[in-house]
């Protein structure tokens, strides 16, 4: 058997999204766009995550 079953995923999903789908047909709709934060987080994310990380892997030799 397959880690992942297509076969019902192909059958649920059509009947799970239709649920969640409101009058609006958007799927979730936020009240607040959050782009431009979520944006700014995986910047600073990549930013000081990363290059605080590679600073650290320097200063360790």
């Amino acid at each position: 058997m397959p880690a992942i079953d297509t076969e019902l995923i192909a059958r649920e999903l059509p009947r799970l999204i239709g649920r969640e789908v409101n009058n609006m047909g958007v799927i979730l709709k936020r009240d607040v766009d959050h782009r431009a934060l979520e944006t700014f987080a995986v910047a600073f994310t990549c930013i000081f995550g990363v290059g605080g990380w590679i600073l650290w892997m320097i200063r360790q030799k």
